[in-house]
């Protein structure tokens, strides 16, 4: 038993005496790990640490620069949107294209104004010297054939069949307008209806003093198939015209 003791107390020496030298290896360790550290820092402090030089990449600032470096250029392309302002300018233009619009209406006050001297012209009198081309007032075609346009009404009583009248008259033949007897520059002619052609004692009737009528006369009513030659041939339609300026003497 004795020796069993003895053996223990010395086992347990010996590890006591183990541990602590196992202890002291990893400090000794550390401190040589940490002097070698500080003198390769001293050898080469220019050096990045691993850590920093992994960091590096991230602050790399010429990428970032890049991109300034393009914006300028992007501005140049928005220099063309610049130009949209010009784009705009024709919209500016359409006002000016409806002045134009404004100003049409003068050209039409312009043709408004011709148009007037056009109805003064109208308005001179009809006389026995202008009413070849007049027109008529009024027209009627009687059952012989005779037809009746009265270029200028007159005043006072109506001419009656049979009557003694002063009368001027323009004859014209009605194909071609050959005049073939006429009082233009000349008295006025007197004399009874009844001893004229059929026509005329058909037409007068009904003038008034002043008045003036057309009156398209068919051969039959004038002078016949035979006609007044050579100044009027064979069945000739005539037109006269006639202003009444008296009765002489009424109808017996």
């Amino acid at each position: 038993m004795n020796r069993i003791l003895s053996l223990m107390t010395t086992s347990s020496l010996l590890l006591a005496l183990s541990l602590p030298g196992c202890k002291s290896k990893p400090a000794e360790e550390t401190t040589a790990t940490t002097t070698a550290e500080a003198q390769q820092a001293q050898a080469t402090p220019g050096e990045p640490k691993p850590d920093a030089a992994k960091q590096e990449p991230p602050k790399q600032e010429a990428p970032k620069q890049e991109p300034p470096k393009q914006e300028p250029a992007k501005k140049d392309e928005a220099k063309p949107a610049e130009s949209k302002p010009a784009d705009t300018k024709p919209a500016d233009t359409k006002p000016a294209d409806t002045k134009p619009d404004e100003k049409k209406p003068e050209p039409a006050k312009a043709d408004l104004k011709k148009e007037e001297p056009k109805k003064e012209e109208a308005k001179p009198a009809v006389t026995f010297l202008n009413c070849d081309k007049a027109e008529a007032l009024s027209t009627k075609k009687l059952d012989s054939g005779v037809i009746v346009e009265d270029l200028k009404l007159g005043e006072g009583s109506e001419c009656k069949s049979g009557a003694t009248v002063t009368i001027n008259y323009h004859g014209t033949l009605k194909d071609g307008g050959t005049m073939f007897d006429t009082t233009r520059g000349k008295q006025p002619a007197t004399f009874p209806l009844n001893r004229l052609i059929k026509g005329w004692q058909q037409g007068v009737p009904g003038m008034k003093p002043g008045g003036i009528r057309r009156l398209t006369i068919p051969y039959a009513q004038a002078y016949g198939e035979s006609g007044r030659p050579p100044v009027i041939p064979a069945k000739a339609d005539l037109v006269f015209i006639i202003e009444l300026i008296g009765v002489v003497e009424p109808a017996k």
